[in-house]
């Protein structure tokens, strides 16, 4: 079972650790070593063809296992800009690609590990930037739990508004928690649970009228919603083109094809970052030095693609989320938990027992996460990239034989 993100867990869960185990004192030849990867990968029950569990449970671009040798032993930070220009360039080049696609060439940023680093870079950044003894930021309770992270590593106050039934905020109750001590506000394009897109043209209204720095968390959106648009999909405003949006970040290891741990954290303009102390370092992220070939695997990939060759891989994804659907709700029983917006599914049942199907699904080898939401038992679902419209088909024939077992 899947911990909610936006509720804490009852009792703390156990995570079994192996036995105490010696640094060894002879090396192993490569091909035992290989062997014994090769043993433990046995482990996994779930083929990541049939894991639908996650955004980024799937291979990244060809291109990814290409690009380390070419650049192997390089690394980029802002302190070694000089001694390693070529990976620094990468990146900075790969984050003004990003920030064209977020609706503001003018944007300047820095690759992340991902969503979690950036999304406590923005609080960060949004606290020095205001300055207010005991801040507070305003955020819907469906925001990740990153945000929870950096709450309690910033010493900041995080004030949380309800959602509605279906599972949008509450933008009243947003603004009613609006103070003089609030520095930030905070959605997302969706929420990583239910894939649901926050409001954000409201969201920057309320920036705009309160003088308060808005982060979008684009960790899902980032790489399907601009391409969305580039196909006629009607697309809520959500990007830089909104003038309350102050930064933004998306993950490129979820829909962008690019290896795990690449994030992209934009700011709206560049002295904005002067609130980060950088002191001799210059260093702006968390996480300082960084593989050069998370630069440079980015950079490749987004100039091979191009918004051509990803518009294609989003049309891709939007028929297998289309034929997911369909598949889902022509069995008894099923249908679908909430309207999804990108390539997030729920899907619960009102005579089927929710839990017994994704119990069966993984008994036939099939990955999907179970959650239980205002009394609702659902399904999730996260479709990457690299599936395809037989794995979709082969889903929902073991899905069907899931739900006629747990009927049963």
């Amino acid at each position: 079972m899947v911990q909610q993100e936006f509720q804490q867990s009852e009792q703390r869960p156990e995570f079994p650790l192996p036995p105490p185990e010696d640094f060894p004192e002879t090396g192993l030849s490569v091909e035992q070593v290989l062997s014994d990867v090769g043993d433990l990968m046995k482990l996994n029950p779930i083929a990541v063809e049939h894991d639908f569990t996650a955004s980024y449970v799937g291979p990244p671009h060809p291109l990814s296992q290409l690009i380390p040798n070419l650049v192997a032993g390089t690394f980029f930070t802002e302190w070694a800009r000089e001694i390693q220009p070529a990976a620094f360039r990468m990146e900075k080049e790969a984050t003004r690609m990003m920030a064209s696609l977020l609706g503001r060439p003018e944007a300047v940023g820095f690759i992340t590990s991902g969503g979690t680093e950036s999304n406590i870079s923005a609080l960060r950044l949004a606290r020095n930037l205001a300055g207010v003894a005991q801040p507070e930021v305003v955020m819907p309770e469906s925001g990740h739990y990153s945000f929870r992270i950096a709450a309690e590593v910033l010493g900041i106050k995080l004030n949380e508004a309800r959602l509605l039934e279906d599972f949008s905020p509450d933008m009243a109750h947003v603004e009613s928690l609006i103070s003089d001590k609030t520095v930030a506000l905070v959605c997302s394009i969706p929420e990583g649970l239910f894939g649901q897109l926050d409001p954000v043209e409201e969201f920057s209204k309320l920036a705009v009228e309160n003088d308060i720095y808005l982060h979008v968390d684009g960790a899902f959106g980032g790489f399907i919603l601009p391409f969305m648009r580039d196909l006629g999909h009607e697309v809520s405003p959500f990007d830089f083109g909104l003038p309350g949006v102050s930064s933004m970040m998306t993950d490129g290891h979820k829909l962008g094809m690019l290896p795990v741990a690449t994030g992209f954290f934009l700011v709206r303009d560049e002295q904005m970052l002067e609130a980060i102390p950088t002191e001799r370092t210059v260093i702006h992220n968390l996480t300082a030095t960084k593989n050069g070939d998370r630069a440079a695997i980015a950079w490749a990939t987004m100039r091979h693609l191009g918004r051509e060759g990803y518009r294609e891989k989003v049309r891709h994804l939007l028929e297998l989320r289309e034929r997911m659907v369909a598949g889902i709700e022509q069995i008894e029983g099923m249908r679908m938990a909430v309207k999804p917006h990108v390539t997030v599914l729920n899907f619960t049942s009102d005579i089927h027992d929710v839990e017994t199907v994704h119990q069966q699904m993984l008994s036939r080898g099939w990955g999907t996460s179970y959650l239980v939401h205002h009394g609702i038992p659902c399904i999730r679902l996260s479709i990457h990239p690299n599936k395809k419209r037989e794995h979709v088909e082969a889903f929902l024939s073991a899905l069907e034989d899931s739900a006629g077992s747990a009927r049963a």
